[in-house]
């Protein structure tokens, strides 16, 4: 299988950016969608907003059905199952209202065991503990995707590009490439909207980003993917496993 490359988009409330950040916010957004379309990528956009209104602005900018995973932050220990089977009834509502599906569920937080099965019942099979909200480094990092419950899989912890402005795309791709234990390797790159506009990243260098992975992809080395592919793809995996005869 050819390496994957998991893509996803963190953008900030509106609320979250300082107001006269508030245009370049919009413009990057817009930016994003259109380029995304332009290159024919799907990616994961990591949506903090609980009305999901970012969500149609990129619908406005592009033609290609995007990943939307929802954002649920706060409450720990026993707080955590009311809080998250709450908040997932809302957002899968209300982003069925905008006629869009949510496969991944975003947490700056790691979900205990016992409160899976709200994901099932939402039909979610993927979990992002990555979101740019882990300033303190508490959640535990992993390379590769890892399997949880129910057929649950946590999604590998993000290279942030925008804090690697001073190497190039592939050969970053390439190098963390080599620290995975199977050579079905899935890459997980994030693109930080909060950073992007905190460091004033011209819209040009985000161009670049996307120009080289599309290039790599071109030449056969990757697939571009959004992080709900990579469930069908590992569940695929593990069935094959499971089910290979041992050699006699």
């Amino acid at each position: 299988m050819i390496p994957q490359i998991l893509l996803s988009i963190n953008i900030p409330t509106s609320s979250a950016v300082r107001p006269e950040h508030q245009g370049y916010r919009t413009r990057i957004l817009e930016f994003l969608a259109s380029e995304l379309d332009h290159h024919e990528i799907v990616a994961t956009w990591l949506v903090h907003d609980p009305k999901l209104y970012d969500v149609l602005k990129i619908h406005d900018h592009c033609s290609l059905p995007q990943e939307f995973s929802i954002v649920v932050t706060g409450n720990h220990g026993v707080d955590q199952r009311q809080n998250l089977s709450q908040t997932l009834s809302e957002r899968v509502t209300e982003g069925r209202n905008l006629g869009i599906r949510i496969t991944t569920l975003s947490l700056s937080e790691s979900i205990q065991e016992q409160n899976l099965n709200l994901l099932v019942k939402h039909r979610i099979s993927m979990v992002n503990h990555h979101c740019g909200q882990d300033t303190a480094g508490t959640l535990k990092k992993t390379i590769e995707p890892r399997s949880l419950r129910y057929g649950i899989w946590e999604v590998p912890a993000p290279l942030h590009w925008v804090r690697q402005l001073t190497h190039p795309v592939r050969e970053l791709v390439l190098r963390s490439a080599m620290h995975f234990k199977s050579p079905q390797a899935f890459q997980h790159i994030q693109i930080d909207v909060h950073a992007l506009l905190q460091q004033k990243v011209a819209l040009e260098k985000i161009a670049g980003l996307l120009r080289t992975l599309v290039r790599m992809r071109t030449k056969g080395k990757i697939e571009i993917t959004p992080i709900r592919s990579a469930a069908t793809l590992l569940r695929h995996q593990q069935a094959q496993q499971r089910f290979q005869i041992p050699a006699a």
